[in-house]
């Protein structure tokens, strides 16, 4: 095999950053809790393909290379179990639901629900959007993240439970922005934040659960939908279903404020669509730019930037390197979407890549997970999408008021996205 495609476990230890006089990871890990993002950065930059570095007595495999990650998720799904702390972490608000499962029994509750993950018809959410559109002033200035955030809840209220969250939606906005924070600390540790622990976080996060525990209450009380008899999946689907759509309508709005020509050029496309006529995404053939704008958007700032670490349950071979039972695995779209190897010009807002024909690898896009793992309502959020940004669009133009950074905390989200509101026409 190549030696640019090898990664023997001892050069790569040799060549790790911290690695080697940091025998438990804690530099490691101290480093990924203050910035994620820069942490995967460093480590891919010395070993591009896969790295493994130590958390406590484990091995943390971290996987790059889009071959890599396709035999891990697709081809060696069967060995693979979530890692047991961040389980943990995460049931405390998703209960035992269908993301917590393993096996077998997550596949079959997947299959129970997956029939109920739908999008409203485009009508409903023109409607939707309109009325939110209502509450902004022109020349408004607002967190964009947080609106973004907070219209999504109420497209996921409807979709799911067919129920009003308008006067719910920017608390549990904000209560999930809290978690998310939460979520890489306590996953990072390894500790939940109880009563004990002396941080400033606890109080806020005992609120944000409270929070979504009322708000989810009232959706299963309210509720004719079929998924109302189950709170755990009603937690699961309220903060997964609209974190997705809310960022990505952030990112790809910030996106084509930076590039006008390509934001008039959508605003053409989407002048001959009779929304009516629409159903789903395959009605959408005749708007290849305003799919690919959706698409670049989530390349470039993939909200699952980087997906929950998973634990090997047997010896499998990824890469042609050995993998032990136990060892610990990582992906990072963030890291693999921006792989120069894969995507000409990788920094640059390109939506043109997605309307040629696509030259790159299986395993080197996955906004949305791959195999048995993969988002089940990635088609709820792509018809959420592409409606959502035709009307913010044809409607808003959004100007930022400074620079905006990605924050990487539990899912990718900007860091002070204040912008100005101007209406159109």
């Amino acid at each position: 095999m190549d030696d640019a495609i090898r990664c023997p476990i001892r050069r790569t230890l040799a060549h790790l950053p911290w690695v080697g006089d940091d025998r438990a990871g804690a530099r490691h890990w101290l480093a990924m809790q203050r910035d994620p993002l820069a942490w995967l950065q460093k480590v891919h930059a010395e070993q591009p393909d896969m790295a493994v570095t130590r958390m406590g007595l484990s091995r943390l495999w971290c996987l790059f290379h889009p071959r890599a990650v396709q035999e891990l998720m697709v081809d060696h799904r069967e060995h693979l179990k979530r890692w047991e702390p961040s389980l943990c972490m995460m049931r405390q608000w998703n209960g035992r639901s269908f993301m917590m499962r393993e096996g077998e029994p997550a596949r079959e509750r997947r299959k129970e629900v997956r029939p109920h993950i739908a999008a409203p018809a485009p009508a409903e959410i023109l409607r939707l959007a309109e009325r939110w559109g209502e509450g902004i002033e022109d020349g408004a200035e607002r967190d964009l993240d947080l609106e973004m955030a907070a219209y999504s809840v109420t497209l996921t209220g409807r979709a799911l439970f067919g129920i009003d969250l308008e006067n719910d939606a920017f608390r549990v906005a904000r209560a999930v922005r809290l978690l998310s924070r939460v979520a890489l600390l306590e996953t990072s540790t390894g500790i939940p934040l109880g009563h004990w622990f002396p941080s400033k976080l606890c109080p806020r996060k005992r609120w944000a659960l409270t929070q979504l525990q009322e708000v989810v209450g009232r959706c299963a009380d309210e509720s004719l939908r079929p998924l109302a008899v189950h709170r755990d999946e009603l937690a699961t689907l309220l903060m997964a279903g609209h974190q997705s759509t809310g960022a990505t309508l952030t990112w790809v709005q910030l996106l084509l404020a930076q590039h006008p020509a390509v934001r008039e050029a959508l605003r053409g496309e989407l002048k001959g669509v009779d929304w009516s006529r629409v159903q789903g995404m395959a009605d959408l053939r005749q708007c290849p730019l305003l799919r690919a704008v959706i698409q670049e958007s989530l390349r470039l700032y993939p909200p699952a930037y980087g997906l929950v670490p998973r634990q090997l349950t047997a010896d499998v071979e990824v890469f042609g390197q050995g993998l032990k039972k136990g060892d610990i695995v990582m992906l990072s779209s963030w890291i693999t979407h921006r792989d120069p190897r894969w995507f000409e010009a990788p920094l640059e807002f390109r939506p043109q890549r997605f309307i040629e024909p696509s030259s790159w690898p299986k395993g080197a896009y996955f906004p949305f997970g791959l195999g048995d793992r993969a988002c089940p309502g990635t088609a709820m959020a792509m018809m959420d999408l592409a409606v959502s940004l035709a009307w913010w669009v044809e409607h808003w133009d959004v100007e930022p008021l400074g620079p905006v950074e990605p924050q990487g905390w539990f899912s990718l989200r900007p860091r002070r996205a204040r912008v100005r509101f101007v209406r159109r026409g």
